[in-house]
């Protein structure tokens, strides 16, 4: 068995697929969601579909800042919450909010194709105390978060009924 090396190319290449994935699959959860439950969510501390979708978007960008070497200012997770809440809020159709993540993504996307085996072997710093991890993993978070988030999307419409895979 011979062991094969990712390039920086590679890296780069299967980071992006799966980022793209990720996102479609986002984009895909909110289309299924009716125009009548894009701003519903199951409690008054719950978001919406549409606003995890703005989320997902507003996290893309903080992410890549961070891989980028811009720390992630915001001290505390109930604080970053309460930001990315207030952030969210002004989405309020499915347009503004697919909008948004195809801004960010595109950011991301164009910075990924530049990135250098240099960038990837650096770390870069995690927020609310958790330390460094190298950029070459940390790369992969976006897809990761926005993957999680589609799962909310799902069960927040097995929550109203929608149980059509």
């Amino acid at each position: 068995m011979t062991m094969t090396m990712d390039t920086t190319a590679d890296t780069v290449a299967k980071t992006k697929d799966e980022f793209l994935r990720a996102k479609a699959q986002l984009i895909r959860a909110l289309e299924k969601t009716p125009d009548d439950r894009i701003n519903w969510s199951p409690s008054e501390t719950a978001r919406s579909p549409l606003h995890v979708v703005a989320h997902a978007a507003c996290a893309i960008e903080f992410i890549h800042q961070m891989m980028m070497g811009k720390p992630f200012e915001i001290a505390t997770t109930a604080e970053a919450d309460e930001y990315f809440l207030k952030a969210e809020r002004p989405y309020t159709t499915r347009e503004e909010a697919l909008s948004l993540l195809e801004t960010k993504s595109d950011a991301f996307v164009i910075w990924l194709e530049s990135v250098t085996a240099e960038d990837l072997a650096g770390m870069a710093s995690m927020p609310f105390g958790m330390g460094a991890v190298p950029v070459s993993l940390g790369i992969t978070f976006p897809a990761m978060h926005t993957q999680g988030h589609t799962a909310q999307i799902d069960y927040i419409q097995t929550i109203y009924g929608d149980r059509v895979w």
